[in-house]
C-alpha cells in the first residue's frame, strides 16, 4: 500500500478545470505580512482610534511618501490600517515604498463583502486635520497614483475614489473619481481645497478601492486578491496652485537585493567555499531624480557584521549627475566579499545604501537596508509572494514543477521549504509528491529523491514557508533541481515573486516533457541543506571523516592518505572541486598525486568500490 501522509494545501486557480493544462498565475487572498503582525496590528489600531478621537489635529503641511520599514500606515498621518504599505508592489516607484489599496482587509484577508460585484473594498483614511483657512490660502491636495503595478490591474468597473469630511456636516462629499483600465506607471493628481465647509478644524480626505473577483459565485478558488491601486506622494499643504505639481526630491526607489549573484540567501559553509565566484562586483543603487533640475547625488554603502554589530565595509560610491525625471541604477564597485569573526555556521550582515543630496531634499527617503541571511538553505526569491502560481486544467494530474539551484560543494538536501498561499473560503485541498532531479544540460533530468505526500509532522511556518522533509536525504553536487508533482488536475497555488526573474531556472512538465516557465517571477520554494556537508549513499552510508587521515594540508599536490586501523583495505579516490564538480578519479593509492589541480579548495572523496561514500576529506592545493 502506498505510503501517504496526505498534505492539505488551500489552492486557488483561474481557470475551470475543463481548461487544457498550462501555467496559471492568480491573486492572492491572504497577505501573510500582515496576518503574521496580527496581534501588532490589534494594538495599533487601538491606538489608532484614541489619537483620531482625543488627540489634537494634524497640522499643515500633511505630507506622506510611505518610505517607512512597516507594512502599516502611519498613525500619525492615518486613522485606518487597511492599506499596504510595501516597496514591491510596483516597479516604477518615485521613492522608495507605495501604499497599496487592494481586496485584502487589515487582517490580511478578502473582505468580507468581496464578490463578483464591484464592492467597496481598502480605504486609505487621513486623521483630523486642522484646515481652519480661507479659500484666499490657496490649500491644494496632490498625489500620485498607479493602477495596478506589477499585481493585478483593475477592470473597467472598478475605480478609486477621493471623498472630503465636511466636520459641521459630519458628512463625506466625494471630491474625484477615476476608473480602471488600462494606464501605465504613477499619474498625478492636484486638487484645490476651497469650499467653506471643509476648511475647518476636523477636516479629512479618504481614498477608497472598489473592487470586484472573478469567478467567485461558480468556482471560489479562482477568488484571489485583484484589482490593486498604488498611491504616492500624499501631499497637503496652503500656498499652492495648480502648478504646484513637481517633487523636489531626489529618492531610493527599488528596494536593495543580495550582494551574492544567484540567491537571496545561501548555507554559509557554501558561501564560504565559493565566495570568490558567488559574491557580486558591485551593489546595485536604484534612485530617481524627480525634480525638473539636474541634481548631483552622492552614494554610499555600509555593510554590518550583525554577529557584534561591527561595520566590515564602508564606503563613498562617488557622485554624478542625475537629469530631471530620470531613473538612476547605479553599480557601486563593491570590492568586498562577506567575511565575519563569528564561529557559527550561520550570519547576517546589514547591507546599508544611503543618498547625500542638497539640503533641501527631504531625508526620509534617503536610507533603505537590507539583511543578507547565510543559513541552512538556498533562496532565489525575496521572501514575498505578490500572486500564485501553478498548473491547471485537462492533462495537468501528475503535472511537475521544478526550479534549479546550484550546490558549491557536495551536501544533500533533507526537505524544501515551499510558501503555499491561502485560498479563498478554504475552496480547494489537494496532496503532492516532493521531488529532487539531476541536472541534463540546464534541463531536470533522472530523478534522484522524492517522497510521497511530504512528511510535515515537525515542520512549522517560517516567514509564510513550510517545512516537507524528505524520507531520506538527496545527495546533490553542482546542478540540482527541486520541485513538485501534483496528485490532481487543480494547481498547486505556491507563491510567486514577481520581483524576480527565473532566468531559465524554472521549468514544467506536462506531457511528458519539460517546458521553460512563462511565469513572469520566480517560484517560492527553497531547497534545505544537510548542514553537514556529508553526502549520504544510496545504501544510508554515513560518512565518518577520521577513517583516513590527509596531509601535508594545504599540499603542492603530494599528498599521504593514511587509512585508520577500522578503514577498509579496498577503496578508490575522487577529487571534487568546490563547485561540486568532479575533477579527477583514482585508483587505490596512498599516495595520490594531486599536482595536475589548479590552486584552490577541493574534496577527496574515498569511496568503495561500488561508489558507496566513507569518507570527505577538504584541502587545499597551492602552486
Amino acid at each position: 500500500m502506498k505510503k501517504r501522509s496526505t498534505i492539505y494545501l488551500l489552492l486557488a486557480m483561474l481557470l475551470t478545470l475543463n481548461a487544457q493544462a498550462q501555467e496559471v498565475i492568480t491573486g492572492l487572498v491572504r497577505n501573510r505580512q500582515v496576518a503574521e503582525a496580527q496581534a501588532t496590528r490589534s494594538l495599533l489600531a487601538g491606538t489608532v482610534m484614541k489619537a483620531a478621537t482625543a488627540e489634537e489635529p494634524v497640522p499643515l503641511p500633511f505630507s506622506d511618501d510611505f518610505s517607512t520599514d512597516t507594512i502599516f500606515p502611519s498613525t500619525a498621518r492615518w486613522s485606518d490600517m487597511q492599506a499596504f504599505i510595501n516597496n514591491t508592489y510596483s516597479v516604477r516607484q518615485l521613492s522608495a515604498g507605495i501604499a497599496t489599496l487592494d481586496c485584502l482587509d487589515e487582517s490580511g484577508n478578502l473582505h468580507q463583502a468581496a464578490s463578483q460585484s464591484v464592492f467597496e473594498a481598502d480605504h486609505l483614511t487621513s486623521r483630523a486635520i486642522d484646515l481652519a483657512y480661507q479659500p484666499s490660502d490657496s490649500i491644494f491636495l496632490s498625489f500620485f497614483y498607479e493602477a495596478g503595478g506589477i499585481a493585478d490591474k483593475p477592470e473597467a468597473d472598478d475605480s478609486l475614489t477621493l471623498r472630503f469630511w465636511a466636520p459641521g456636516e459630519e458628512k463625506w462629499y466625494s471630491i474625484w473619481r477615476t476608473g480602471g483600465g488600462v494606464t501605465d506607471g504613477f499619474i498625478n493628481v492636484i486638487i484645490p481645497v476651497t469650499d467653506p465647509k471643509f476648511l475647518a478644524t476636523g477636516f479629512r480626505f479618504m481614498f477608497t478601492g472598489y473592487a470586484s473577483l472573478s469567478g467567485i459565485a461558480s468556482e471560489p478558488s479562482q477568488a484571489g486578491n485583484a484589482d490593486q491601486w498604488n498611491i504616492d506622494h500624499v501631499y497637503l499643504d496652503q500656498g499652492r496652485s495648480v502648478h504646484d505639481t513637481v517633487l523636489h526630491d531626489v529618492a531610493l526607489t527599488l528596494p536593495q537585493r543580495s550582494l551574492v549573484k544567484e540567491y537571496e540567501a545561501m548555507p554559509w559553509r557554501h558561501f564560504r567555499q565559493a565566495y570568490l565566484s558567488a559574491m557580486s562586483p558591485v551593489a546595485a543603487i536604484s534612485y530617481r531624480n524627480n525634480d525638473t533640475i539636474v541634481r548631483n547625488v552622492t552614494r554610499r554603502v555600509t555593510i554590518t557584521d550583525m554577529s557584534n554589530n561591527a561595520v566590515v565595509r564602508d564606503f563613498n560610491a562617488g557622485a554624478s549627475n542625475a537629469e530631471p525625471l530620470s531613473d538612476v541604477v547605479y553599480d557601486a564597485p563593491l570590492l568586498y566579499t562577506y567575511n565575519t569573526t563569528s564561529s557559527a555556521d550561520t550570519a547576517q550582515f546589514r547591507l546599508t545604501v544611503s543618498l547625500i543630496t542638497d539640503d533641501f531634499d527631504p531625508k526620509q527617503n534617503d536610507t533603505l537596508n537590507y539583511i543578507q541571511r547565510f543559513s541552512d538553505y538556498f533562496a532565489i526569491d525575496d521572501g514575498t509572494s505578490e500572486a500564485g502560481y501553478g498548473i491547471n486544467g485537462q492533462g495537468s494530474r501528475n503535472a511537475m514543477t521544478a526550479l534549479r539551484f546550484r550546490s558549491f560543494l557536495p551536501d544533500s538536501v533533507t526537505a524544501l521549504r515551499i510558501c503555499f498561499n491561502d485560498a479563498y473560503d478554504n475552496a480547494n485541498r489537494r496532496a503532492f509528491d516532493i521531488m529532487v532531479w539531476a541536472d541534463d544540460n540546464g534541463r531536470p533530468g533522472t530523478l534522484i529523491g522524492s517522497t510521497d505526500g511530504p512528511v510535515a509532522a515537525n515542520a512549522g511556518e517560517i516567514n509564510g514557508f513550510t517545512t516537507f522533509m524528505f524520507d531520506k536525504p538527496v545527495r546533490v553536487t553542482d546542478n540540482f533541481w527541486i520541485g513538485w508533482r501534483q496528485d490532481s488536475e487543480t494547481f498547486l497555488n505556491v507563491g510567486l515573486d514577481m520581483n524576480t526573474a527565473h532566468s531559465g531556472r524554472h521549468y514544467y512538465l506536462l506531457s511528458g516533457e519539460w517546458q521553460e516557465s512563462q511565469a513572469p517571477g520566480v517560484i517560492m520554494m527553497r531547497p534545505v541543506m544537510k548542514g553537514s556537508g556529508s553526502p549520504t549513499s544510496a545504501e544510508e552510508g554515513t560518512l565518518v571523516n577520521d577513517l583516513f587521515t590527509l596531509y601535508p594540508n594545504p599540499t603542492d599536490g603530494h599528498v599521504n592518505l593514511i587509512p585508520s586501523e577500522r578503514a577498509p583495505d579496498d577503496f578508490i579516490i575522487e577529487v571534487i572541486s568546490s563547485t561540486g564538480a568532479s575533477v579527477m578519479s583514482l585508483g587505490k593509492t596512498e599516495q595520490p598525486d594531486l599536482s595536475s589541480l589548479a590552486s584552490g579548495s577541493y574534496f577527496l572523496l574515498v569511496k568503495t568500490r561500488e561508489g558507496r561514500p566513507l569518507s570527505l576529506l577538504r584541502f587545499i592545493k597551492v602552486n
